[in-house]
């Protein structure tokens, strides 16, 4: 009896375990979106990329509970859509840029909120991609965490917040090795973060006060590192690790020497402009153009020819107007040619070192030969005369009448290179009248003898020069001589001229009661070489202006101008405009006369109107309409040269309003308004509204207004609604029973405003069923005899100017049919062709795994038997 009872128990236990609702078991997924969304695959050309879903809260969304949109970065925030299938193939156009997920809940799924995911920068190969990855792996650690650990050290210092970035920080440690091992791309489904790029070498650590805190909560910085500007450069000498460029030993002639290459870069972030320079001893190229931010230019250096024999190191230093210097060295030497005349006076311990002796400042050598050691030696100079007075030349001589000479004498120790001073209003000659040039060498105790002479072309004025003869061993060893020489002025016979320009002008073209015409310019100019002082000149039919000056020196100018007097009549008229000034004696000198002449003659009155605009366009407006079109103004003008009195215009189906001013003078205007009258009826009104004057000329402007009959809403008649496809000859209880409802108004494609028609929306035979959309049809079939009434609802709609709107009435349509017994038929299954006999299972709609209940009741059946087969060996 107890087993008998444990079996029913258990049999039981399992058909209630079997009819629990399936959701019990595999409840959809549902709340607010969270947690982090991750793009599975690498970041490169041709790969297929998916959702991952793995650390997303809810659990166990799926594909199925999501809308896609795949978007390529271009920018800071461009996107553009490229994808909404579940899975996007990346493409080359999405070489260099990053993807972007948007996942959107399905509606009627039960999850709110958006999931967005970011990959990293597409690259061209998944190789790249993956060492892409490794790198983001190995660097999201020490990054993250630095900024993590520095904005909460900066920050309020809650335990909670040091609590919420040791959380983040395991997130990303974690994220990063799961990247490495599937290839997804790190980024979160809220705000992002991503270790892209970083340089621990390159981090700034900034103070509490610089830290900004976003919306999003993103750390800011308050942006003054990166508006910084920063003005460096660098110099980078061709194939020279210690930056010289070192041109070896060379001999005196030096046009054989290969130039040399320095590299300039600007290492800062702004522009740089460089000024010209020019060593001493090097040529070097000129940086003409800015130099760009990150941009090099390589420039060449060359010693200049003509260097005397000896050493020469030399820091060249290019200067920017920023204030910027950038420098390199440059050295060279060169060695004297072979001279036997001075190695036979040359006694053995007088023979020059090998070795040049650098000079104090390590900037030059001394000359070779018998001056090899002249720097070692005290140089001094001295002059015979410390001043050279010139005798005056006159103005325009074509060459100096005297030369002054200026002896310099070698008072010291040694030889001494003297160096030829310069000059730009004297020549320095050797004695011989030939140009002395720098180089010539004194012995000990020698003088040599300059002659010197004013530069040919001085103009004017009074010349003074310090000249400087000084040793090209030492700059400090010099004597100074100083030229003066007065220029005046040559005598010339005393011319008083003045010129006119014009010298005479004309207005033939005035006419009686002339508006002041534009006036004419007379330019007056001292063609003499004396001052000259004038008077204002004055005419009986022209305004004179003032002169601008009165006191002219040679050369100089001034002028006037000259008009008509306001209100000649008609004739000719002509006046000569006398240019005169006050002699000495006090008598008045004519310089010079200009003639002028004006015509006026008699006007012929003309009458002339326009109006702007001719033509006026009211539009269109429905009969009945409640205000008539806004006035419109018309502009009247006066185009003739004589005043006219306007008459006040008027119109049959038009408003005219007040005329601003009837009388108007040449070139005046004045204005009115027009509108349409209201209450006009359906039609087309042209008209052309005249405006006259006395003097029977006139104007006319069109205008035109369209009153539009007035719409009549079509509305639909209820007993228009109906029900097709009811057959009146009855069905039987196999039969498939088909109808379509009608609603009238239903044709009205093109609705106005105020139309009214009918929708189906729901019928009923034995139970109710509505339709949501066109076509308005169902089916369907009774199996039970007897008669039945289909009834079909209508929804009365009415058109609001821009859709369909329900009013709240229905009407109702009915159809009466019988259904008959049909009779039993035993019928021979056929086979059809391509499996059309095979059953087809009925789809209920519910898509519920059944998996878990199949199982259950295996297990129950299983249970049975082996209580069956137990109870069979008992036995």
């Amino acid at each position: 009896m107890e087993r008998k009872r444990f079996l029913a128990v258990v049999m039981t236990v399992m058909m209630v375990i079997s009819m629990i609702p399936s959701m019990v078991f595999a409840a959809a997924p549902s709340g607010e979106l969270g947690g982090k969304l991750k793009i599975k695959g690498l970041a490169a050309v041709g790969v297929v990329v998916s959702a991952d879903y793995a650390k997303v809260t809810p659990e166990e969304v799926t594909d199925e509970d999501f809308t896609f949109s795949w978007s390529r970065q271009t920018g800071e925030k461009e996107l553009t859509q490229v994808g909404t299938e579940k899975t996007y193939t990346i493409t080359q156009d999405d070489l260099g840029c990053r993807l972007v997920l948007d996942l959107t809940p399905v509606d009627g799924s039960g999850l709110t909120g958006t999931l967005t995911a970011k990959t990293l920068e597409v690259a061209a190969t998944e190789e790249e991609a993956k060492a892409e990855d490794t790198q983001q792996a190995e660097t999201a650690d020490g990054t993250e965490n630095a900024q993590l650990e520095e904005t909460a050290d900066n920050a309020e210092g809650s335990q909670d917040s040091e609590n919420q970035d040791t959380d983040r920080t395991e997130d990303v440690q974690q994220d990063a090795g799961n990247e490495q091992e599937d290839g997804s791309q790190n980024t979160e489904g809220q705000p992002e973060e991503t270790t892209e790029g970083t340089d621990d070498s390159q981090m700034k650590i900034y103070t509490e006060d610089q830290l900004q805190v976003d919306e999003n909560g993103n750390v800011q910085t308050d942006g003054s590192e990166k508006d910084q500007k920063t003005y460096e450069a660098t110099a980078t000498v061709e194939d020279s690790e210690d930056q010289i460029c070192d041109f070896g030993t060379v001999k005196s002639d030096l046009e054989d020497v290969e130039a040399q290459y320095v590299q300039i870069t600007n290492t800062g972030n702004e522009n740089l402009n460089f000024q010209e320079i020019s060593p001493e001893h090097f040529m070097v190229q000129d940086i003409t153009e800015p130099l760009s931010a990150g941009e090099s230019v390589s420039v060449w250096i060359q010693p200049r020819e003509g260097l005397e024999p000896g050493e020469y190191d030399d820091m060249i230093t290019y200067r920017t107007e920023e204030g910027i210097e950038v420098s390199f060295e440059a050295k060279i030497a060169v060695e004297g040619e072979d001279d036997s005349s001075d190695d036979e006076d040359l006694k053995p311990s007088d023979e020059p070192s090998a070795e040049p002796t650098e000079t104090p400042d390590d900037s030059e050598a001394p000359s070779a030969g018998d001056n090899a050691d002249a720097s070692l030696e005290a140089q001094s100079l001295e002059v015979n005369t410390g001043s050279l007075n010139f005798s005056d030349i006159e103005e325009n001589y074509t060459q100096a009448n005297e030369t002054l000479s200026v002896t310099v004498t070698n008072t010291g120790d040694g030889t001494v290179t003297l160096k030829i001073p310069k000059s730009d209003y004297f020549e320095v000659m050797n004695e011989d009248g030939s140009e002395a040039v720098s180089g010539i060498h004194i012995a000990k105790g020698d003088s040599l003898m300059f002659m010197v002479q004013p530069k040919t072309g001085l103009t004017k004025g009074d010349y003074s020069d310090t000249l400087i003869f000084e040793s090209e061993e030492d700059p400090e060893v010099a004597v100074q001589v100083t030229a003066e020489v007065s220029v005046k002025e040559a005598e010339q016979e005393q011319i008083t001229a003045v010129q006119a320009d014009p010298e005479s002008f004309s207005y033939d073209d005035l006419k009686e009661g002339y508006d002041t015409p534009e006036a004419t310019t007379i330019t007056l100019t001292n063609t003499g070489n004396t001052t000259v002082s004038l008077m204002q000149p004055y005419a009986e039919y022209f305004d004179i202006g003032e002169l601008s000056a009165s006191v002219l020196e040679p050369g100089d100018s001034a002028a006037f101008t000259a008009v008509p007097v306001t209100g000649l009549k008609v004739g000719n008229y002509l006046d000569s405009i006398q240019i005169a000034q006050t002699s000495s004696e006090g008598q008045e000198d004519v310089l010079t006369t200009i003639k002028a002449s004006a015509t006026v003659s008699e006007v012929k009155k003309i009458y002339k109107l326009s109006v702007t605009p001719e033509e006026l366009n009211f539009g269109k407006a429905k009969e009945g309409y409640s205000e008539a079109p806004e006035a419109q103004k018309v502009t009247v003008t006066n185009d003739g040269n004589t005043n006219v009195t306007l008459n006040a215009p008027s119109g049959k189906n038009f408003k005219i309003g007040k005329l601003s001013a009837t009388e108007l003078a040449p070139g005046e205007s004045c204005t009115f308004k027009i509108r349409p009258k209201e209450g006009l009826k359906a039609g087309s009104y042209t008209e052309s509204v005249v405006i006259d004057n006395e003097q029977q000329i006139s104007a006319e402007v069109k205008v035109q207004f369209t009153v539009k009959a007035a719409r009549k809403a079509k509305i639909a008649d209820p007993a228009d609604n109906k029900i097709t496809g009811i057959s009146s000859d009855g069905y039987t209880t196999q039969s498939k029973i088909t109808f379509t409802a009608v609603g009238a108004g239903m044709d009205n494609e093109s609705p106005g405003k105020g139309d009214v028609r009918y929708v189906p929306y729901n019928w009923k035979v034995i139970n109710t069923n509505s339709w949501s959309s066109a076509p308005y049809t169902a089916a369907f079939g009774i199996t039970k005899a007897g008669t039945y009434t289909l009834t079909v609802t209508f929804d009365r709609q009415k058109y609001n100017g821009s859709e369909w709107k329900n009013t709240g009435e229905q009407d109702t349509k009915q159809v009466n049919f019988s259904i008959t017994q049909a009779q039993t038929v035993t019928a021979t299954p056929t086979p059809q062709p391509n499996g059309a006999s095979a059953k087809t299972a009925v789809k209920t709609g519910d898509t519920t795994n059944i998996t878990p209940f199949v199982i259950i009741l295996a297990i129950a059946a299983g249970c049975i038997v082996g209580v069956v087969v137990y109870k069979r060996r008992k036995k």
